[in-house]
């Protein structure tokens, strides 16, 4: 009995466990939730509370051919938040991870798109937290940013209307065409088909027997050889031709005259070399201590040449005396210079 009661446990902890998987799933919830951001309201002297009433906030998700879908839509309250409800099949089975890439798109109170201040990148639909009420919070990278002045609230003022003209016969009254509008597309979760298993169709083989065909031999067709007779030509015989002998004088050639080359003797020009510096040599004086025994003999003196000198100029008359320079008159300067 005991032992049964063992076996027991396990089990009992185990379907514990799938009761509270399965009732997790079956409560769980996905939102989007977020903020929006006036990009301009103080600079226009707008309070953020004036910018909120009547924008919306759609989630579109982008398909596969490039389109988009609208899978969920709500409004802003007055501080700008926003928290739509998404269906549960855009989510992967992690729960963490939407399947497509979603966007958060704001709209304007007339129903018309806001553009965002800080690029479509910052719209981007990610995971955000998991509660412990079994919620999955999804939310954009950052807060969406929009100017006031582009995508209005309900609270925009509205100027008094213009006074009509009468009409006038050159312009036709426009003709009023009411505004169309846009219904959004009804999200319709894909209708999962299971594949059909067909098993592959194996035909038997077809066995040909071969069939024989005999060899077709052809008769030989005996073709008699033709005879053709030899033709006789009797020998062409040509009489010879006399040709006389042709006289040639000798040609005697006219001796050519050569004159002489002239052949400019070369001119070699002389090369220049310079000297070249070479560092004096030191000698050695001879040692004192030796002393030739004989005297040197020295040859007769060698008679010197002089030149006679001439005779001396007579002395140069003196310079005449120039009489002296008038004094040069000294320019006056002013005391004060004026300027024009």
């Amino acid at each position: 009995m005991r032992r049964v009661h063992s076996l027991l446990h396990p089990f009992f902890f185990l379907s514990l466990l799938l009761a509270t998987f399965c009732s997790a799933d079956l409560t769980s919830s996905f939102h989007v939730a977020g903020n929006g951001e006036c990009a301009d309201c103080l600079q226009n002297n707008l309070k953020t509370t004036q910018a909120f009433p009547g924008l919306r906030v759609s989630i579109d998700c982008k398909l596969e051919n490039g389109g988009m879908q609208r899978i969920a839509e709500g409004d802003l309250d007055e501080q700008g938040e926003f928290n739509v409800p998404i269906p549960k099949e855009v989510v992967d089975e992690s729960g963490k991870k939407l399947k497509q890439e979603c966007y958060a798109q704001l709209h304007s109170a007339r129903a018309t798109p806001c553009p965002i201040h800080n690029g479509i990148e910052s719209a981007k639909i990610v995971f955000k937290k998991f509660s412990a009420d079994g919620t999955t919070t999804f939310a954009p990278v950052k807060n969406i940013k929009f100017p006031s002045a582009l995508c209005s609230s309900k609270n925009f003022i509205k100027f008094p209307p213009l006074p009509t003209l009468p009409p006038h016969p050159w312009f036709k009254p426009p003709v009023y065409k009411p505004p169309v509008t846009v219904t959004p597309p009804v999200y319709k979760p894909p209708v999962y088909t299971p594949p059909v298993y067909k098993p592959p169709v194996e035909k038997p083989p077809v066995y040909k027997p071969p069939v024989y065909k005999p060899p077709v031999e052809k008769p030989p067709v005996y073709k008699p050889p033709v005879y053709k007779p030899p033709v006789y030509k009797p020998p062409v015989e040509k009489p010879p031709v006399y040709k006389p002998p042709v006289y040639k004088p000798p040609v005697e050639k006219p001796p050519v005259y050569k004159p002489p080359v002239y052949k400019p003797p070369v001119v070699v020009p002389p090369v220049y070399k310079p000297p070249v510096a070479t560092p004096p040599v030191f000698v050695h004086p001879p040692f004192p201590f030796f002393k030739h025994p004989f005297p040197k003999v020295l040859p007769p003196p060698f008679p010197l040449f002089k030149h006679p000198f001439p005779k001396p100029l007579p002395p140069l008359p003196p310079l005449p005396k120039f009489p002296p320079l008038p004094p040069h008159p000294k320019p006056k300067i002013p005391s004060t210079i004026s300027h024009p």
